[in-house]
């Protein structure tokens, strides 16, 4: 759902025309997005031609579009740009190729496109939807004004969050009718070793939700000011972010020590989560020594980027 309502945020950054083959005739339509393509397209009379893969499309059982990476040539068939090409569903194939241990719902497939046609007012260049420079005709509307980096990857926080949550929840609630197993204590709520685990993970979530808000909060005001967040700041967005994921996958594996081995029968939720949290943490987008390394040569002036979702 975090994935889709974002596909839906970066679809309203295209022109009007576009938003309009989307949601004229259906006001609920969703949309999916993928930024690592195996793609080739060809310029034609009005548009591309496109054929290609895109892994791993979260959402895809449910989109009915989907925003799709796909490099830009010149008419010497040499790449210029890197572009986002808005695409019905009902233009590409689906083939099912997401079998984990983890997130199994969430229908990260591969969609296929064999030689489809994307008109023009459905391309969007990556590089000024970094820096938050959209073609829609709305530039009123603040909330698409966002730089592309933050915006996505904040947004794969907040299923994290959640996780933390929810585990916190579930292993308070069982400490004052479970015991520890092998010790004196038949309440883990009286044991002080539990208490010193539930304090830290505690701590550790809360430290995952100040970071993740200090974020949304900074991207918010500057969207509403009308102001571009400058490049340090976007570095320390990414670690901001990382710092956030990592403590929630902290907390967690806390929360499991603490409340032991039955944690992960399958018909305690708490391995699902577990799962859930152990594979969402390792998006490419979210990884937190990236995230790290992207801040340190912020903060040491380098020029080098290891990326351009910053």
């Amino acid at each position: 759902m975090s994935l889709l309502n974002s596909g839906a945020w970066l679809a309203s950054c295209f022109p009007e025309q576009a938003q309009d083959d989307v949601w004229a005739d259906n006001p609920d339509a969703l949309v999916s997005g993928v930024f690592s393509p195996k793609v080739e397209s060809t310029k034609v009379a009005g548009g591309y031609r496109v054929t290609g893969e895109w892994f791993y499309n979260s959402g895809s059982w449910h989109a009915d579009w989907a925003v799709l990476s796909m490099p830009i040539p010149n008419e010497a068939g040499e790449i210029v740009d890197m572009a986002m090409a808005l695409i019905p569903r009902s233009d590409v194939d689906l083939k099912e190729t997401w079998f984990v241990a983890g997130m199994r719902a969430s229908g990260s497939n591969c969609l296929i496109a064999t030689d489809i046609f994307v008109p023009e007012h459905r391309i969007m260049s990556v590089p000024p939807a970094i820096e938050g420079e959209f073609p829609t005709e709305h530039s009123e509307e603040r909330l698409y004004s966002s730089p592309l980096g933050p915006f996505f990857t904040v947004g794969m926080v907040g299923p994290q969050l959640g996780l933390g949550r929810a585990a916190f929840a579930i292993v308070k609630e069982k400490a004052a009718t479970k015991g520890v197993t092998n010790t004196i204590y038949t309440r883990q709520a009286d044991s002080v070793a539990f208490q010193i685990q539930l304090a830290q993970a505690a701590m550790m979530l809360e430290t995952a939700h100040l970071h993740a808000h200090r974020v949304a909060d900074e991207m918010d005001a500057a969207a509403q000011r009308g102001e571009k967040l400058d490049f340090l700041a976007r570095t320390r967005i990414r670690a901001d972010i990382g710092w956030a994921i990592e403590h929630v996958v902290k907390a967690i594996d806390t929360l499991l020590y603490a409340h032991g081995s039955s944690a992960f029968a399958e018909v305690n939720p708490l391995q699902r989560i577990w799962r859930d949290s152990e594979v969402a943490s390792r998006h490419a987008g979210i990884l937190p020594m990236v995230c790290y390394e992207i801040y340190g040569k912020g903060l040491v002036g380098s020029d080098e980027r290891i990326t351009q979702m910053i």
